[in-house]
């Protein structure tokens, strides 16, 4: 069980569920209830497909382009340090423009799976292997799907402040884990452990 929420944890802060409720709101706030259920559907339905997807075929793609864990360990590193560091110091707006179906794009790819979900997946297979990891994926995407089912209530509680803030923890928690993939990303090139 402690192998699961080791595994569970990192996930759940690269997904930002919390921080991803304005985005969602501003994208969903003008459907119906029935549109907006299907696509919280879609969103973690997507979302999901694209991280088992990417967590079983990654291994191929490495083994084709002779890529190492190491290399994407330092690469996932640095854009999570971006990506955390441009949402810690910029406010950003939701993204402008009529998504025919917000569920699956923007929502379920890339606002939830995207590069940090996807580093974290490898990260987590590696440390704890492929059952512990989807099983984290699945109790993420429940948790995930509960936030988003409950996005009116959530934002009339927390308000947009409140949620923005939860994401800016977040993407200080964020910024260290790719800090930590970078370090240990080197380390492996270099041949050290620890």
């Amino acid at each position: 069980m402690e192998q699961f929420w080791h595994a569970f944890i990192p996930l759940f802060v690269a997904f930002d569920g919390v921080g991803l409720l304005p985005v969602y709101w501003g994208l969903s706030s003008r459907l119906s209830p029935a549109q907006r259920r299907r696509a919280v559907a879609e969103s973690v339905g997507t979302a999901l497909a694209v991280a088992i997807g990417f967590l079983f075929i990654s291994r191929f793609v490495f083994q084709l382009m002779g890529l190492e864990l190491a290399d994407l360990m330092v690469a996932g590193g640095v854009i999570l340090i971006v990506l955390c560091l441009r949402e810690l110091l910029f406010s950003e707006k939701p993204p402008k423009g009529h998504y025919s179906n917000p569920g699956v794009v923007p929502i379920g790819v890339p606002l939830l799976a995207g590069p940090a979900v996807l580093t974290a997946v490898l990260l987590v297979r590696q440390r704890y292997g492929w059952m512990v990891t989807v099983m984290a994926l699945l109790a993420n995407m429940a948790v995930i799907w509960v936030i988003l089912q409950s996005a009116e209530w959530l934002m009339r509680r927390l308000g947009r402040e409140g949620a923005e803030v939860a994401s800016k923890i977040a993407s200080l928690i964020l910024t260290a884990f790719g800090v930590m993939l970078v370090r240990q990303g080197l380390m492996a090139m270099r041949g050290v452990t620890g």
